[in-house]
């Protein structure tokens, strides 16, 4: 499987607490659960006696991890929800198969396991929870196992200790819905995907980083104001005067300096316009700059990009990627520029789009 080894779910308060690796296991502080499948046949171990395909669709910090088990999937969905100390990790695992199957939960901890009619205790500690009584608990007492008919879902959540009322508990697309709410905030973008989906993930990954400069450098250039002061009062005094000095080389650093450079008197939009572009809409939204925020979007009219422009007063704006003549003084404006530069265009395919209405200036109001 390609991507990381393992992708973190967290809250807001919490940060990253929980990590998911390739196959669907969830590592809590040491304690790992995995899970199991079973169909007409034998038990099945997802990433070992069948692939599992890990994915994170949304931009928020939820992991998906799909099986193809007879007729259709059985898709594990991994999220965190709740407040500080009382945040838990939710497992729901969903048959979208036209079949019954049993969905059974190991855990793997340091410590006596045992399992129970209320989920899994590592030392008498309960870790493991569930929304309704396990179908069946495997003798060695590591594993509880659920009846999931077609169409259905279960749900477990992980704990430390704490009770936890796991029916409450908000469903995977409230946490999906929650994070879009939070999200539509600081500088947002709209450029081609894959990117636009690395972007909106490490956007939502930004938001549960622990202090350090890297972090810091990027929720100031992303427009996380609030948690930018927050993080900046954890900070060691070495941590500052790296966060004023470097930018780091991660997607959100990469893709903001050819988005946007700022010079003391103007603004250069696009400055690392690459050839994939040619022809695509872009735009970005609130982007932070020293004395306000700076917007503006490319539409394409043919061969030739429409720019349209909302920055503070007083700065030059520039497209030197793409029309290195052009350049205007006016906070808000929009304009068709020239055809891009032959280098340029010989370095992608020639746009051919037909000229649609552009958006209007306001739309960035």
């Amino acid at each position: 499987m390609s991507g990381p080894a393992r992708l973190g779910v967290g809250t807001l308060a919490a940060g990253t607490f929980a990590f998911v690796d390739g196959d669907g296991t969830v590592d809590l502080g040491g304690i790992r659960v995995g899970w199991r499948l079973r169909g007409p046949g034998d038990w099945l171990v997802p990433g070992l006696d069948v692939p599992a395909r890990r994915s994170r669709p949304d931009p928020a910090p939820v992991v998906h991890t799909a099986v193809r088990l007879g007729r259709g999937d059985i898709v594990s969905r991994v999220y965190a929800s709740g407040e500080g100390g009382g945040a838990t990790v939710v497992v729901e695992v969903a048959n979208e198969s036209p079949e019954g199957i049993a969905v059974g939960f190991v855990v793997d901890a340091t410590g006596a396991v045992s399992a129970d009619d209320g989920g899994v205790r590592v030392d008498g500690v309960r870790v493991l929870a569930a929304a309704r009584r396990p179908g069946a608990i495997e003798s060695d007492g590591r594993m509880v196992v659920f009846p999931v008919p077609h169409r259905t879902r279960v749900r477990i959540a992980l704990t430390s200790g704490a009770d936890v009322d796991v029916a409450g508990l908000p469903d995977v697309d409230a946490v999906v819905r929650a994070w879009d709410r939070i999200l539509d905030r600081g500088m947002r973008t709209e450029v081609p995907d894959p990117l636009q989906s690395e972007v909106d993930a490490a956007r939502a990954d930004l938001l549960l980083a622990q202090p350090s400069a890297a972090a810091f450098a990027a929720l100031e250039d992303w427009g996380f104001d609030d948690e930018a002061v927050r993080m900046w009062t954890r900070l060691r005094i070495r941590d500052r005067r790296r966060a004023r000095r470097e930018r780091g080389s991660d997607v959100l650093a990469v893709t903001r300096a050819a988005l946007l450079r700022e010079s003391r008197d103007g603004l250069d939009l696009v400055p690392g316009f690459r050839a994939a572009w040619l022809g695509q809409s872009l735009a970005v939204h609130d982007a932070p700059v020293p004395d306000g925020r700076c917007s503006f979007a490319i539409r394409w009219h043919g061969p030739r990009p429409a720019l349209l422009w909302d920055v503070p007063a007083g700065r030059v704006v520039r497209v030197p990627a793409l029309d290195p003549a052009w350049s205007s003084a006016d906070a808000v404006g929009e304009t068709l520029l020239a055809e891009p530069p032959s280098l340029l265009l010989a370095m992608g395919e020639r746009a051919a789009v037909s000229g649609a209405q552009v958006d209007a200036p306001d739309q960035f109001s």
